[in-house]
C-alpha cells in the first residue's frame, strides 16, 4: 500500500521503490526496471518462504491494487501460474465462494474469476462492472506455442471491445504483421492491451527467461507483482519490496520448525525409525484430540529411487513391499504418487476433505521424483529419502510438504510443532548441509536461519554437525 501510494506521489515507480524500502526497512534498494515495459509500470516482488501463504497474499492484494495503485473501481488481473495443476487448484479455490481466497478477492467489490477459455469470449459489460481475474499458465501466452496462439487470433466474440476506439488506442494494438496499416485482430491479447492488466506471477522464479518477459510486455501491464520463495537476484533481478523470514512464519504458527534430521546407512532401519516416529506422533495427536484438539493423522512422505533396468533399486514397489511384509502396514494405509500411479487423485475423489479426511486411512505416501504440483497436506510430518538427497528439486518440493503447520495453529506438544527427515546416508554432516542448502535455495530460508532450523535427532550426530560447533 505504501509503495502504491508513493508511485503517485514521487516521479516514478523506480524512485518510489527506493524511497519506500528506505522508509520501511532502513535501506533504500536500487530498482531494476524491465526493458520493453511501460516506464510508469511498478515491478516488484514479495519474497515469502514455503508455507507462507503466497496465494492468499495475492488474493488480498487485489483490493489494494484497485484502491491505491490503479485508483479505479474495477480492473483486469492476469494471474499466471507455473503449471496446469497449480492453475486448476488456484481456479478452484478462487471460484469457491466458501474459500478464504474468494473472501479475500471480494474485498475488491464485485469479482469475476475466469479461466483462459472463458476469457476468450468475455464481454465488455463484465469488464466494466467487475474486477475480472483471469487465471492461466504462463505458457498460454507464449506465441511460439501452437496450442496457445488463439490468444492472439481474431475472434468475432470480442469484436465489440474494439468499437469507438480513439486513434491513440488503435495505435497501441498488436498486429498480425509488422505493417502499421495492417488490421489489428480482435484478439484476447488486444483486449488485455486496451485494459492494461495488473499481472500476478506465482512462483516467479520459474519465469525468468527473455521469452517470458517478452510475452508479458506484449500485454502492456499496469503493474507486475511476483510472489516467490527464491527471487532471482542476479540475471534479471527482482525488486524485492518485502522479504519474510522463516522465523517470522514459525512465530505466526504457519510452519513446523526445526526439521529434526536423522541419518542411517541401512535403508530398512531408516524406514523402521521413521515408522516408529510416526507412531509416536500419532499417539501424541490422539492424546491431544481427547483433550479437545483438532483431528490430526501424521503422514510419512517417502522418496523412493527411480526403477532402473537390471539394477536393484529402492523403488516404490520395493518400499511398499517392505511396509506391508515386514511392518504389517495395511495396504489401504499406503498410497503411491508417481507419474504412472496417481493414488493421490483417487484419495481426493474418494474423500470429502481428501487425505486430511478423518475417514481416510492413508499414513504413508510413496513418491519418486516429486509429488503432484500444488498438492497441499499439512498432515505430512516426516520426509524419508531413500535417494540420499541427490535430487535437489524433489527434495525441496517434499521438504515444503512437511513444513506446513496443520490449521496454522501450534499444538500443545512441542514434538507436533516440528518436522522430521530420515535419510539413508552414512554422513550426517554432509546430509545436514545438503538439507540446509535446499531450504535456502528452494524453500526461501535465509542462510543465517538454517543452522537453527535443521537439528540432529541424536546427540552423537550433533557432535558430527559442522553447524553445531
Amino acid at each position: 500500500e505504501a509503495y502504491f501510494q508513493s508511485c503517485h506521489e514521487l516521479p516514478s515507480a523506480a524512485v518510489a521503490f527506493t524511497a519506500v524500502t528506505e522508509r520501511l526497512w532502513g535501506q533504500g534498494l536500487a530498482y531494476h526496471p524491465l526493458s520493453g515495459f511501460p516506464t510508469d509500470m511498478p515491478y516488484f516482488c514479495l519474497r515469502v518462504p514455503t508455507g507462507g501463504g503466497k496465494t492468499w497474499l495475492a488474493a488480498k492484494s487485489i483490493q489494494r491494487v484497485n484502491t491505491h495503485l490503479l485508483r479505479c473501481e474495477h480492473s483486469v488481473i492476469l494471474w499466471l501460474t507455473p503449471s496446469k495443476p497449480i492453475r486448476e487448484q488456484t481456479l478452484k479455490a478462487l471460484k469457491d465462494r466458501q474459500h478464504p481466497y474468494h473472501a479475500a478477492l471480494r474485498e475488491a467489490g464485485p469479482i469475476t474469476v475466469l479461466d483462459l477459455e472463458e476469457a476468450k469470449s468475455i464481454t465488455r459489460a463484465t469488464l466494466d462492472t467487475s474486477t475480472t481475474i483471469i487465471v492461466a499458465t504462463r505458457q498460454a501466452f507464449q506465441v511460439e506455442d501452437e496450442e496457445c496462439r488463439k490468444v492472439y487470433q481474431s475472434s468475432g466474440a470480442l469484436m465489440h471491445h474494439f468499437e469507438h476506439l480513439a486513434p491513440a488506442q488503435r495505435a497501441q494494438l498488436l498486429r498480425d504483421d509488422q505493417g502499421a496499416d495492417a488490421a489489428a485482430p480482435y484478439s484476447l491479447a488486444n483486449v488485455l492491451r486496451l485494459r492494461r492488466p495488473f499481472v500476478i506471477v506465482d512462483e516467479a522464479h520459474n519465469s525468468r527467461t527473455e521469452l517470458a518477459f517478452d510475452m508479458l510486455a506484449r500485454l502492456r501491464p499496469s503493474g507486475v507483482m511476483e510472489l516467490t520463495a527464491t527471487p532471482d537476484l542476479e540475471r534479471t533481478p527482482s525488486n524485492v519490496l518485502h522479504s519474510v523470514s522463516a522465523a517470522e512464519l514459525k512465530a505466526e504458527e504457519m510452519i513446523k520448525l526445526p526439521v529434526v534430521l536423522e541419518t542411517e546407512p541401512n535403508w530398512q532401519q531408516c524406514l523402521a525409525d521413521a515408522i516408529g516416529r510416526r507412531d509416536a506422533l500419532h499417539k501424541l495427536a490422539d492424546e491431544e484430540r481427547r483433550a479437545g484438539a483438532a483431528y490430526l493423522r501424521p503422514i510419512v512422505l517417502i522418496q523412493a529411487e527411480p526403477r532402473r533396468a537390471g539394477v536393484e533399486t529402492l523403488d516404490t514397489a520395493r518400499v511398499r513391499a517392505e511396509l506391508i511384509n515386514n511392518h504389517r502396514i495395511p495396504a489401504e494405509a499406503i498410497v503411491i504418487a508417481t507419474g504412472e500411479e496417481r493414488g493421490l487423485e483417487r484419495i481426493e475423489a474418494d474423500y470429502k476433505r481428501g487425505i486430511s479426511d478423518p475417514a481416510c486411512p492413508v499414513k504413508f505416501v510413496i513418491t519418486q521424483k516429486a509429488l503432484a504440483e500444488g498438492w497441499d497436506c499439512p498432515f505430512a510430518y516426516i520426509l524419508v529419502s531413500m535417494a540420499a538427497l541427490h535430487s535437489a528439486t524433489a527434495v525441496e518440493q517434499l521438504l515444503g510438504r512437511v513444513l506446513r503447520q496443520p490449521d496454522a495453529r501450534r499444538r500443545g506438544n512441542r514434538l507436533l510443532n516440528q518436522s522430521y527427515a530420515f535419510v539413508v546416508s552414512r554422513s550426517f554432516a554432509e546430509t545436514a548441509n545438503a538439507l540446509r542448502d535446499r531450504l535456502v535455495a528452494g524453500a526461501g530460508f535465509e542462510r543465517r536461519e538454517v543452522a537453527d532450523f535443521v537439528t540432529a535427532a541424536r546427540a552423537e550426530q550433533t557432535r558430527r554437525d559442522l553447524f553445531s560447533v
